[in-house]
């Protein structure tokens, strides 16, 4: 019973991790109206938190096995938890940024410490076991913007933080009652300076798309071209600390390989569209559909519900259909549906049908989380045989990639709503210029393996 327990635990958790992954896409709108700030800022509170994920997943793991997994979960708890009554009580969209980036830190922890603690507690069938706790961060994906888009219709967007302080803090008594302290295993090794130069850059690059597009005066365009220059120096000092010390973030001699070079291409274009742009989804359908915030958040569950399933199934048949041509067909249709959500397009005046902007963007949306979950059990298994011996450091190059596409994305699709004249143009171009993005990226595909039973 006590495992079982344990495993409800580390599954709230993961759950609660999930919901504030997503929740903030559909309340950052209104931090703009009250924190009297603009939308380049206010994104930052989504950024921030991908940002935060990609500098600790690759530490957490580590420190759970030097440390004991129970010691780590607890302080993640603790730092999550109290960075969320924090992120509530937020005075201003600066320290909400700076909260929300505690928070992405503590929640990191979250996704290797619980598997390990799973995975130990399991360990007759460790397969199903992490395979059904995986599964949970779908549901948090459908549960997060519905519930965001309730709470701040209802109450205000800072109870979408508070809500988490009572749940966090009976999974912190219950982890303590339940939990038993491990061994420490060995002492850490951690690529710090690997971590902090690939941070540095990634956040000088996206301060420097901030300043370009907050102001066209010459300062704030020599102090942007500053930043840019800086990001790049970065870049080169995190490749040379890559190749110098023992254990790497990233494997420098990995950048030699062609199919691995386009597999992590495609992976940050994945993650600038799916998991950056379309975190936007909600300000699209408040600005520009004139819809509700309730009906913002609520619009999201069909791609949530249909990624999910089509994962699922396509999951079963790789093995029938090999990797390659998923994921051809999945980024065509990503494409296509990422453009057709261009306002202003004739949608659906070549079908003869006339549907209402609800059921529009439904389909639209349902039809690209049908291509999503094609695409990612694809790509995900076609990473992995780039280097079936290194899985562990592939799936977390594939998942550094993809949150730092997440970072950029959402910066580029600041900038160019910033500088559009109104709402609608902005995402026209938001939308066209991202779904001619995947068309392109299509050729990438071809550079990776095509699977065991590929079709033809």
């Amino acid at each position: 019973m006590r495992r079982y327990l344990i495993f409800v635990t580390t599954s709230l958790s993961l759950l609660m991790y999930a919901i504030d992954s997503t929740v903030v896409a559909v309340a950052f709108p209104n931090f703009t109206r009250e924190l009297h700030t603009n939308v380049l800022w206010s994104a930052w509170t989504i950024s921030i938190f991908f940002i935060a994920v990609t500098m600790t997943v690759p530490l957490a793991g580590n420190l759970g096995d030097s440390y004991g997994r129970k010691k780590v979960f607890l302080v993640s708890l603790m730092l999550f938890t109290g960075s969320s009554l924090a992120c509530g009580l937020a005075p201003t969209i600066y320290t909400l940024i700076a909260f929300r980036f505690l928070q992405g830190v503590g929640g990191a922890c979250f996704i290797p410490t619980a598997s390990g603690i799973v995975s130990d507690h399991f360990p007759e069938n460790r397969e199903a076991a992490i395979g059904l706790f995986s599964s949970i961060f779908s549901v948090g994906t459908v549960v997060g913007p519905n519930l965001g888009g309730w709470i701040v219709s209802q109450y205000s967007w800072r109870y979408i933080f508070y809500v988490n302080v009572p749940i966090g803090i009976l999974l912190m008594g219950s982890s303590m009652l339940l939990l038993k302290d491990s061994r420490t295993h060995s002492l850490p090794h951690l690529d710090l300076a690997g971590v902090a130069l690939m941070s540095g850059s990634l956040l000088f690059l996206m301060f420097g798309l901030n300043l370009a597009s907050e102001s066209f005066s010459t300062r704030s365009i020599l102090l942007a071209a500053l930043f840019v220059t800086v990001s790049l120096f970065f870049v080169v000092l995190f490749l040379r600390q890559e190749k110098r010390t023992a254990h790497p973030i990233l494997d420098v001699a990995l950048l030699r390989s062609t199919p691995f070079v386009a597999a992590n291409i495609s992976n940050l274009v994945v993650g600038i569209t799916m998991m950056g742009a379309f975190s936007f989804v909600p300000l699209y359908v408040t600005s520009v559909c004139k819809l509700s915030t309730l009906m913002s958040g609520m619009i999201l569950t069909p791609r949530s519900l249909a990624m999910a399933v089509a994962a699922a199934v396509t999951s079963f048949l790789l093995k029938r259909w090999g990797y390659r041509w998923p994921m051809v067909l999945g980024f065509g249709l990503i494409s296509l549906t990422t453009i057709l959500l261009a306002p202003g397009l004739p949608m659906w005046g070549i079908t003869g049908l006339r549907w209402g902007t609800v059921e529009t963007l439904s389909l639209l949306l349902f039809l690209n989380g049908i291509a999503g979950g094609v695409v990612f059990p694809a790509s995900n298994n076609a990473c992995i045989e780039l280097m079936p011996e290194k899985v562990a450091t592939i799936v977390g190059l594939r998942n550094m990639f993809r949150n730092v596409g997440a970072a950029l994305g959402i910066s580029l699709v600041t900038s160019i709503l910033h500088l559009s004249p109104d709402p609608a143009r902005g995402f026209t171009i938001v939308f066209i210029s991202l779904g001619l993005t995947f068309l392109v990226s299509i050729p990438l595909l071809f550079l990776m393996p095509a699977g065991r039973k590929a079709w033809g």
